[in-house]
């Protein structure tokens, strides 16, 4: 059985990796629907680029063991999905990337059944398909903004009692378990792959519009 140390280092080298992955199913977006373009691939595209950032981002901040940092890019990379998984929840995809490049928040637009998207609604509606979305949603919102588990953070052991401690740069005292260290990495994990089944949804609804004729069809500027 692997420790909790070598599983970390495993789910790390996996996200190092990852980038190859998210750039192949761009590829198959574009040439999905015989390289039929769509102002939705352009969203698409940008989620994937984000995504291959924000993991990249990740690895290096885990790497260099600051958490308090890289937590926060799990709950990014959760909002990739959601964003995304609220082209799934619209009538009319077009009309909601047009609201979206307007920069009009998303809350604002309504889904197919007249609710605000907020992200709590996009999370509970995501949970409904991929159950522990809501709860890690909850979870990695502590974390972007100031909250409990800063303060939590900022305590140590010295001599034997707890305190309060200021960190230093150059000698930083652990704040993260090995074992939430590695939880971290497999939800961060677990959020990439989410997004690729958010993405891969669209590819699917996009291979199965009929062929557009591309001499009539006029060029989308945004």
């Amino acid at each position: 059985m692997k420790s909790e140390e070598e599983k970390l280092k495993h789910c790390l080298r996996e996200l190092s990796v990852a980038h190859v992955k998210f750039t192949k199913f761009g590829e198959d977006i574009l040439n999905a629907n015989n390289q039929t373009w769509y102002v939705v691939d352009s969203l698409a595209v940008a989620v994937i680029n984000r995504a291959i950032q924000l993991i990249d981002g990740y690895v290096t901040l885990a790497n260099a063991n600051n958490y308090i940092a890289a937590i926060p890019f799990i709950r990014l990379q959760l909002d990739n999905a959601l964003r995304f998984f609220a082209i799934i929840l619209v009538d009319n995809p077009n009309d909601f990337f047009t609201h979206f490049m307007d920069g009009k928040p998303v809350n604002n637009y309504k889904s197919h059944t007249g609710q605000n998207m907020s992200d709590n609604y996009l999370a509970k509606e995501l949970d409904a398909v991929h159950p522990g979305v809501l709860k890690l949603y909850k979870e990695t919102c502590d974390y972007v903004h100031l909250s409990m588990q800063h303060v939590h953070a900022s305590k140590c052991m010295d001599k034997g009692k707890l305190t309060i401690k200021v960190t230093n740069a150059d000698n930083p005292f652990e704040v993260f378990s090995i074992e939430a260290k590695y939880n971290f990495a497999f939800n961060m994990i677990q959020m990439s792959r989410l997004v690729l089944i958010v993405l891969n949804r669209w590819k699917r609804i996009k291979d199965n519009f009929p062929q557009l004729d591309r001499a009539n069809t006029p060029t989308v500027k945004f």
